[in-house]
């Protein structure tokens, strides 16, 4: 389940191998499904089901993100694995924010053009900028499976809150396959 800790973002981590194992039954929950209900719109997309202190800093290590992304990435190709004939130019898509995992989903993009524009931002409020010669699935230490393409960027999010003017910097990488 899907839970933010607004009264208590760092408090320590309780029930991590009871989490974890709830997080996988939700990701292997994607096999035999595919939203075909939603193919006729730009894209579908599923954010991650977990607790934000199990993926996000300071409450969180590089095994559990580790183990979460490989969660993510086996959703896909249950999600892939069910795709129809006619929906075989849908691109199925994990996008891993780093390091706060929490923003973190699964995506399916069923028009093409929309697809290949979602990187291309570069406005006042989001920038995104291609990394090269970096990679989160190695930051993190996974074996990524074959099927997979790992792009990344940096995301620049401009922003304010309570009339003051703000800047977060994260890292988003898209897994396709």
């Amino acid at each position: 389940m899907r839970v933010k800790s607004f009264n208590r973002p760092k408090e320590k981590l309780r029930g991590i191998k009871r989490r974890l194992k709830a997080f996988d039954k939700w990701a292997d929950s994607f096999k035999g499904y595919f939203p075909f209900e939603h193919a006729n719109e730009k894209f579908w997309n599923c954010k991650i089901s977990i607790l934000d202190r199990l993926v996000n800093p300071p409450t969180t290590n590089k095994a559990l993100q580790a183990h979460c992304a490989r969660a993510m990435l086996r959703a896909a190709e249950f999600l892939d694995a069910e795709k129809s004939k006619h929906l075989q130019e849908a691109q199925v898509t994990v996008l891993l924010t780093y390091p706060n995992m929490f923003d973190s989903e699964l995506c399916i993009f069923f028009d093409e053009v929309y697809f290949e524009q979602f990187f291309i931002r570069n406005n006042a409020v989001l920038t995104l900028t291609p990394l090269v010669d970096k990679s989160l699935v190695k930051q993190l230490n996974i074996d990524l499976p074959k099927s997979f393409n790992e792009t990344g960027f940096q995301c620049i999010i401009n922003d304010e809150w309570d009339g003051e003017s703000y800047q977060t910097v994260e890292e988003w990488w898209s897994y396709q396959l």
